[in-house]
C-alpha cells in the first residue's frame, strides 16, 4: 500500500504542469548537493515524451476491456496505468542527471514491470474461487 502511494504521489508530480512542479520544489537544499535544473517547458523532447505517454496510457485505460467483474476490469485498467508509469520513468532517465531521480524512475521501471507481469498473470488465470463471493456486512 504504501508503495502504490508512493508511485501515484510521484506520477501526479511527473503529470502536473512544469510551473506548478518548479513552485512546489524547496527553494533551498543543503550546501554541496548537486542541484540539477528541473525538466521544464524549455526542454521540448521531455516534454513531448510525457505527454505522448501519458496520450498512450489514457487512451489504453479508456480501452480496457469491461467485464463486469471488478477483479478483471481493474487488471486490465491498471496494466496501462503501470505501462504508463514506466514510460514516464524512461523519459525522465533521458533528460535528469540527478541521481535521486534516476534511482527513483529505475526502482518504478523495475517494480512495475514485476507488477505487469504479475497482473496479466492473474488475468490468465481466470477469476479465484472467492473473487465472486463479497462477505456482506450487517
Amino acid at each position: 500500500m504504501r508503495r502504490s502511494i508512493r508511485v501515484f504521489l510521484i506520477l501526479a508530480l511527473l503529470c502536473a504542469s512544469p510551473d506548478a512542479w518548479a513552485q512546489s520544489q524547496p527553494h533551498h537544499e543543503p550546501a554541496g548537493m548537486p542541484q540539477p535544473s528541473p525538466p521544464t517547458a524549455g526542454d521540448p523532447a521531455f516534454v513531448a515524451s510525457m505527454a505522448q505517454a501519458m496520450d498512450r496510457m489514457h487512451a489504453a485505460m479508456a480501452a480496457a476491456p469491461r467485464t463486469g467483474q471488478p477483479d478483471r476490469d481493474f487488471l486490465a485498467a491498471m496494466i496501462p496505468h503501470h505501462q504508463g508509469a514506466i514510460d514516464m520513468a524512461k523519459a525522465v532517465l533521458l533528460a535528469t542527471g540527478d541521481p535521486r531521480i534516476r534511482n527513483l524512475a529505475q526502482s518504478i521501471i523495475t517494480e512495475q514491470q514485476y507488477e505487469i507481469e504479475l497482473m496479466k498473470r492473474l488475468l490468465a488465470e481466470g477469476p479465484a474461487a472467492t473473487s465472486s463471493t463479497r462477505e456482506k456486512g450487517p
